[in-house]
């Protein structure tokens, strides 16, 4: 379609000043001046002035580009008086228009389909947990019967079971007693090893608070807590979640097992689950109790030919003999 010879070709609007009557010019983003390289794609964008007044209009645009790739939607403003920029796009047709909104609309519902499906397959994984858990605890002929009368009450019940059995992670006892343990078994500095103000002398060796606070510090993670998502981190909350999930199988062996006289079957899974639970948190106890005593008692030696070979014998006598 040819242009009608009255209408005239709209101009691109750039700074709206008058270049010929400024100062020498400088782009903040290159830094090369009009001297260095004579250009004409200057521009004047924001209320800045002095060395930060004037900018490419290249320059400006690439790095327009690298803000809004990490946030599309959010305005490009200048770094220094926040001044937001004037940006033009061109004007788009219907179709093209109808297709952007199409698109911009299929982003935004994909992350909540996401979303929604893991939401439905955690449900139903949950479901099944807690229908194999009931016919665990309960045997297969009564379980099959309670879920063949409420069909509807059991959707809600059963997914609470894994539910509870991870909250209950929260409940750390073990750390109380630890805590008690070390409240009464604490070794301070000796006083001949502190200043008037009762503060550690340089050279003192550490005491019990410094290795409390290490630990307070660095928390070990639980399937409940956010960390940061290290190797050693993942693997604690592998075994946190295993541990809770696997709570009443370990509570239906042990009840079979040391609790078989008791007649009541539900009393005596109840008895090897308290028994399950009351052993592991003696055992992590004991183990984190072994750890801070052999934390606090390592030493380093000389670098001396005699400890060095001292060191090396250990170690082989550590991994065994060597197998030919």
């Amino acid at each position: 379609m040819l242009r009608s010879r009255g209408t005239r070709r709209p101009r691109r609007i750039t700074s709206g000043v008058d270049h010929a009557n400024e100062d020498e010019r400088m782009c903040w983003i290159c830094l090369t001046t009009e001297e260095e390289m004579p250009r004409t794609d200057w521009l004047h964008p924001c209320r800045c002035r002095g060395t930060n007044k004037w900018v490419h209009e290249t320059c400006l645009s690439r790095w327009i580009d690298e803000k809004q790739l990490i946030s599309p939607d959010m305005p490009v403003t200048c770094t220094q008086c926040r001044t937001e920029y004037i940006v033009v796009m061109p004007p788009l047709c219907r179709f093209d228009s109808l297709l952007e909104v199409v698109d911009k609309t299929y982003e935004r519902m994909c992350p909540s389909a996401v979303m929604g499906m893991l939401a439905a397959t955690i449900y139903f994984s949950a479901v099944t947990y807690g229908a194999l858990t009931m016919l665990e605890l309960v045997g297969y002929e009564t379980g099959m019967q309670i879920l063949q009368e409420d069909p509807t009450l059991l959707m809600i019940v059963l997914p609470a079971l894994p539910t509870i059995l991870l909250l209950g992670r929260i409940v750390s006892w073990d750390d109380s007693i630890l805590s008690w343990v070390r409240r009464h078994n604490r070794h301070p500095v000796p006083p001949e090893q502190r200043d008037e103000q009762g503060e550690p002398l340089p050279g003192a060796p550490l005491d019990d608070n410094y290795f409390e606070e290490q630990e307070r510090e660095n928390p070990s993670v639980d399937v409940l807590q956010v960390g940061p998502l290290g190797t050693e981190n993942i693997m604690r909350a592998s075994c946190s979640f295993c541990t809770a999930l696997s709570l009443p199988s370990f509570a239906v062996v042990i009840g079979k097992t040391l609790y078989a006289r008791v007649e009541s079957r539900m009393l005596a899974i109840l008895l090897g689950g308290l028994t399950f639970v009351g052993l592991k948190g003696l055992a992590s106890v004991y183990l984190r109790r072994c750890q801070y005593q052999r934390k606090r008692k390592r030493y380093v030696l000389d670098y001396t030919p005699q400890n060095i070979w001292r060191n090396a014998r250990r170690s082989r006598t550590r991994s065994g003999p060597a197998r030919r």
